[in-house]
């Protein structure tokens, strides 16, 4: 889960900035050229070795915070207190750090699932997962603590976890024969991690049905961004997570689409399983398509708007159909882009209910940790698309509801003409024609609805 984005920005708010990201570019499409689950080490959200905790909508690093309304002197007669007794009466010595670092964790425990402290460790880690593309040694997996449930928010495509068949809501019983639901979330991670070439055993409750998987922990890399030609004048763009990286990987992709196929006449761009991470990111991405209006607005305390972040019409892609892939594991600033394609109507959102995670973090620098600072992960606002929606615990509803594989229909075993016996021969030639399907259900979904798009328009155009 990323952090904070390029710079630093006071009192945890964030800014979509002018349009300095990209190059002043054409409107028309076909002379457009344009917050524990990656460019040189791995996937943002908490996915490193085996990956942090889950999703952040817009992780933005944040210098130290105003004191609140407590006084911190009154409450800490309680705390010292016990702390006196378990260094005086406790059975065992156990180091001041360990007791400081078990205690602000302990603050953040009667938080929601996303805030947490960090040690300089777990910090240092983030804000490396925050850089870009990365490679990671490890199985793959995004991972979040519920209550005292350690469940799977997705598996990293390419990684060790999603070659073994580790899926989106897999809930970890036991590692190596160990039972974390009573662990802390650290110790169940560091359970989990290790070098590479070295395996560890993973039982997972999937519905009620205890499935064992021994994965071989293995360095594997993860894009941010990665695209292609699904067929000529159409581009798939899959973004895995929301780095430092992701919008600038992006532009350069749809030049490079955009060039081969001379424009672009269509757009899947496909969100799924897709984690969420910097805000400021999924703000720019959202804006690549959008030229005016509303993308994204976050409220904090109190009721106070923290920020409205703004389309710009400038080097705006459009003229074309666009389609968003989402699902269940599709969360946070993913979310953000989703909600904002959808509300505009420049893009039907196709797939299954997303995961629902409607909040914003900062994180925050904590000194007196040694020569590394601690980290402080926030919840600070919560956030609504550009129509006021708040899909916290609620998430995106798709405009088409696709899942992800194909209704069984037992087409297969239905007689055609050309079983008859002593039908007509096809006096054009007998080449049997079957139409070439993907093995990706959701996306040759996507496909078809956007042939569908060129047909409708075509109508249109004759009237």
């Amino acid at each position: 889960m990323p952090i904070s984005s390029d710079k630093r920005i006071p009192g945890g708010s964030f800014t979509s900035p002018a349009d300095e990201h990209r190059p002043a570019r054409p409107v028309d499409a076909h002379a457009t050229t344009e917050r524990r689950r990656w460019p040189r080490a791995r996937r943002l959200g908490g996915l490193a070795l085996l990956v942090f905790a889950a999703f952040s909508a817009g992780l933005i690093f944040s210098p130290p915070l105003q004191a609140g309304r407590f006084n911190p002197y009154q409450k800490l007669g309680v705390f010292t207190k016990v702390l006196s007794y378990i260094e005086t009466h406790y059975v065992e010595d156990i180091s001041e750090t360990d007791l400081m670092y078990g205690a602000a964790r302990g603050l953040t425990d009667v938080l929601d699932p996303h805030s947490r402290f960090m040690d300089p460790d777990e910090y240092g880690k983030l804000k490396k997962e925050t850089e870009g593309n990365e490679e990671i040694d490890g199985i793959g997996i995004d991972v979040e603590k519920r209550k005292n449930h350690f469940v799977i928010i997705s598996p990293i495509e390419g990684s060790p976890a999603g070659r073994a068949g580790i899926e989106p809501g897999d809930i970890i019983k036991r590692v190596d024969g160990v039972e974390i639901s009573t662990l802390e979330f650290d110790d169940a991670i560091t359970r989990m991690q290790g070098p590479a070439g070295s395996e560890v055993a993973l039982v997972v409750d999937r519905h009620g049905r205890e499935l064992t998987f021994r994965i071989k922990r293995a360095r594997y890399e993860v894009k941010a961004v990665e695209g292609k030609l699904v067929e000529e004048g159409i581009g798939y763009i899959k973004i895995r997570v929301f780095s430092t990286n992701t919008d600038p990987s992006l532009g350069e992709l749809l030049d490079q689409l955009s060039a081969k196929s001379k424009g672009l006449k269509g757009l899947i761009l496909d969100l799924r399983r897709n984690p969420g991470g910097l805000l400021d990111q999924g703000v720019r991405v959202a804006d690549r398509f959008i030229a005016d209006g509303l993308i994204v607005k976050t409220v904090g305390k109190g009721g106070q708007v923290m920020d409205e972040a703004k389309a710009h019409s400038h080097g705006t892609w459009s003229g074309f159909p666009m389609i968003a892939l989402v699902d269940g594991a599709t969360a946070s600033a993913a979310e953000i882009v989703a909600g904002a394609l959808q509300d505009h109507g420049r893009a039907v959102v196709l797939g299954t209910q997303t995961f629902g995670k409607g909040s914003v973090q900062t994180v925050i620098d904590v000194d007196g940790c040694g020569s590394k600072p601690c980290g402080l992960k926030l919840t600070v606002a919560r956030y609504y698309t550009p129509n006021g929606r708040s899909i916290q615990g609620q998430g995106i509803t798709p405009n088409i509801v696709v899942e992800a594989t194909a209704p069984d229909l037992g087409e297969a075993d239905l007689p055609r003409e050309r079983d008859l016996h002593k039908r007509l021969r096809n006096e054009q030639g007998e080449a049997q024609v079957e139409a070439r399907r993907l093995d990706d259900y959701q996306l040759q979904m996507a496909l078809d609805y956007l042939h569908s798009w060129s047909v409708f328009a075509k109508q249109m155009a004759k009237k």
